[in-house]
């Protein structure tokens, strides 16, 4: 179960050079085609912490036409995680932590700035608990599934929210009202490159919105995706665990273009989805060691347009190990 406690730092092990906290905000104005994100990974027995700031407009196949990157890395890791600045010109505050934050952002440059609100909408998810994730295994024999990383193996809780404020890109201020789901990760997490997993998210409004991680298969250059890891459906402010769903894409190079998904909660209730990409990039800097394929999605749902982040993650070795020139598997 998810507390105020963890919108901060967690006790841990000072001597575990591995111990990794991260907190993630995705961003959007849908009718621009502009697709955000704010980042930071943080290291505090190591003393360092990792913001990447990214914003782009349309779809970027290639890293030189997204609009904004701000990777910085070895910043002064800061004291307290539910309210800092960091030296790159962001600052974090759980307002009502883990559920509401505040976020402001000033490029050293000028080219680009926000002060985003994002107001949750329920109890955040905890895929460590039974009686939220239907499809938790308990068990001492619980296979690892390396495609998964270290990431949310640990401590993790997942909100779906309300993004309100402005964004500064290039000159150009625009108004953000969007939805989607922000993240606090927590744990030991050496990085390895071994990742494959697909971050989804499908949101409409107050009234309803979907979280899902699926692994990904890669084999002879064709992405497919396997069984539901764990996910959730927020139904009018309830809270409630995925059982099944099934995803396929189209892509170009490596950039889902389209999707299908079909879910199942635990209720036995049912839904179908078709998205179109509006925008996306690739995005390497949040991780030296992982990239993600990140797209901003279109769903229609009866009457109701939704969006929402449509990420592919890979670690670097996972890629190279299947489409590099040395490649070994999936040949």
């Amino acid at each position: 179960m998810i507390t105020d406690k963890d919108a901060d730092f967690h006790p841990r092990d000072p001597s575990d050079r591995t111990w990794t906290e991260t907190t993630f905000l995705p961003f959007a104005v849908p009718e621009e085609g502009i697709f955000g994100n704010a980042y930071v990974l943080a290291r505090p027995n190591m003393g360092v912490a990792i913001s990447s700031i990214v914003v782009t407009r349309g779809i970027c196949l290639q890293p030189y036409e997204m609009d904004f990157v701000d990777p910085q890395m070895h910043l002064p890791c800061p004291d307290k995680f539910s309210k800092y600045t960091l030296a790159n010109g962001l600052s974090v505050q759980a307002t009502n932590g883990p559920r509401d934050y505040h976020l402001q952002y000033e490029n050293v440059l000028g080219a680009c700035s926000f002060d985003l609100k994002f107001r949750g909408l329920h109890v955040p998810f905890d895929p460590h608990d039974p009686k939220q994730n239907p499809l938790l295994d308990t068990s001492a024999a619980a296979p690892v599934d390396p495609r998964l990383g270290a990431a949310w193996s640990n401590g993790h809780f997942e909100c779906k929210g309300h993004i309100t404020g402005e964004l500064m890109l290039r000159g150009k201020t625009y108004k953000v009202d969007y939805y989607d789901g922000m993240d606090h990760s927590w744990g030991p997490r050496p990085e390895v490159g071994q990742r494959s997993v697909s971050w989804i998210s499908l949101n409409f409004g107050d009234d309803l919105a979907f979280h899902l991680a699926v692994p990904m298969n890669l084999r002879r250059g064709e992405v497919s995706y396997d069984k539901l890891r764990f996910g959730f459906v927020v139904d009018k402010g309830e809270v409630v665990g995925l059982t099944e769903a099934q995803v396929s894409a189209t892509r170009v190079q490596m950039m889902a273009m389209s999707n299908h998904i079909r879910i199942k909660d635990v209720r036995g209730k049912t839904w179908e989805f078709f998205g179109t990409a509006i925008g996306g990039h690739p995005w390497y800097s949040f991780n030296p060691s992982h990239t993600c394929f990140q797209m901003l999605m279109r769903y229609q749902h009866g009457n109701t347009v939704g969006y929402g982040e449509f990420g592919d993650i890979f670690g670097l070795d996972y890629l190279g190990e299947r489409v590099s020139r040395s490649a070994r598997e999936g040949q």
